[in-house]
C-alpha cells in the first residue's frame, strides 16, 4: 500500500465529468465536483426518475448513455452496484476508453478490473465512505472530504504505485488528482489485497450488524429502545440488500472466513458466561480496549 501522488491542478485537464449512477455515491461525486470545480460541466446517466429529477435541479446535465457525451479530456465515474458496474464497464469500453480517466466506486476491485481488461485509462477506486440511506437525496458534497480512497490501477493504468507507465500523465496519477479534488486521500493497493481487506474491514461489520438487528428483532426490541451504542452498532443494518448481494456473492469465501473468526470469539464469550467465567470475558474486553486505543 502506498500514498498516491497527483498531477497538480486537475482543472488543467478535466473538461467534463460523467457520472453513471446518481445514487448516494454518484450523486456525491456530482455534488462535490459542482462545489470544488464549478466550471467543470457534470453529466449524469440515471434510470431512476426521482434521482434524475433531483440531480437535474442541481445542474447535472442528464444523458441517456455514455455515447451521448464527448469524453475527450473527460472523467467517467461508474457509481452503480458491483454487478451493474462490471456489466457497464465491459459493455461501454469502446466509449469510456476515449476519456482522460475512467474510475468507479465499487467496494470490490478484482471483478471490476477483470471486466476492464487492459483499459489504459481505467483506475479502480473505492472511497471508504457511504451511507445506509440510498438515492440522490442522501448524497452530500462533502462525503469524500478527509476519507481514504483506495486506488487499484489495472493492467494499463500504472504510475502512482510504481507499476506500469510512470509520469504525470499516467492514469493512476490522474485518478489520484481527481479524488484529491473531491477532498479524499488517495492510497494505492493491489486489487486482490484490497478485496481481502474489505472482507474484514467492511463486509464483516455489515454482516454482524445484520445479525445483531435480526436478534434484537426476534427478541421484540425496536431500534427506538436502543441506547447510543446499540444504535451505532445497528446503523449498517439499514443498508440496501440490492447493493450488498453482489458484493457478498463475489467475496463469499473470504467473508465466510471472517465470520468464522467472529463466531469463534462470540462462542468463547457465550461459554464463559454460561460457566460464570467473567475473568475470561474481561480478557477479551481488555484486548478490544488495546485495539481501539492503538487505532485511535
Amino acid at each position: 500500500m502506498s500514498e498516491s501522488g497527483g498531477t497538480g491542478n486537475p482543472g488543467e485537464w478535466i473538461r467534463s465529468v460523467v457520472v453513471v449512477g446518481l445514487g448516494v455515491m454518484g450523486g456525491s461525486v456530482a455534488k462535490a465536483v459542482a462545489r470544488r470545480a464549478p466550471g467543470v460541466p457534470v453529466f449524469g446517466v440515471e434510470p431512476g426518475a426521482e434521482s434524475a429529477r433531483a440531480a437535474a435541479r442541481d445542474g447535472v446535465r442528464l444523458v441517456g448513455d455514455l455515447g451521448e457525451c464527448s469524453l475527450e479530456g473527460g472523467v467517467v465515474v461508474f457509481a452503480a452496484p458491483l454487478d451493474q458496474t462490471v456489466a457497464l464497464v465491459r459493455e461501454t469500453a469502446a466509449v469510456w476508453s476515449e476519456a482522460a480517466l475512467a474510475t468507479d466506486v465499487a467496494s470490490l476491485k478484482v471483478p471490476v478490473l477483470a471486466a476492464v481488461g487492459r483499459g489504459e485509462v481505467f483506475v479502480g477506486a473505492h472511497p471508504m465512505c457511504g451511507s445506509e440511506r440510498s438515492g440522490y437525496g442522501a448524497a452530500r458534497a462533502d462525503l469524500f472530504e478527509g476519507v481514504d480512497v483506495w486506488l487499484c490501477p489495472g493492467d494499463g493504468g500504472g504510475g502512482a504505485d510504481g507499476t506500469g507507465e510512470a509520469g504525470a500523465e499516467s492514469a493512476a496519477d490522474r485518478a489520484s488528482a481527481f479524488w484529491k479534488l473531491l477532498g479524499a486521500r488517495p492510497r494505492t493497493i493491489a486489487a486482490d489485497r484490497h478485496d481481502r481487506l474489505m472482507a474484514w474491514a467492511s463486509h464483516l461489520p455489515q454482516l454482524l450488524a445484520n445479525a445483531l438487528a435480526a436478534a434484537l428483532d426476534e427478541a421484540g426490541l425496536g431500534r427506538d429502545m436502543l441506547g447510543p451504542g446499540g444504535t451505532d452498532m445497528t446503523r449498517l443494518a439499514g443498508s440496501s440488500p440490492e447493493v450488498w448481494s453482489p458484493l457478498l456473492k463475489a467475496a463469499a469465501t473470504e467473508d465466510a472466513r471472517a465470520l468464522r473468526s467472529a463466531e469463534a470469539r462470540i462462542a468463547t464469550i457465550r461459554r464463559a458466561l454460561e460457566a460464570g467465567d467473567i475473568t475470561s470475558i474481561e480478557g477479551i474486553m481488555t484486548r478490544g480496549n488495546r485495539w481501539t486505543a492503538a487505532k485511535a
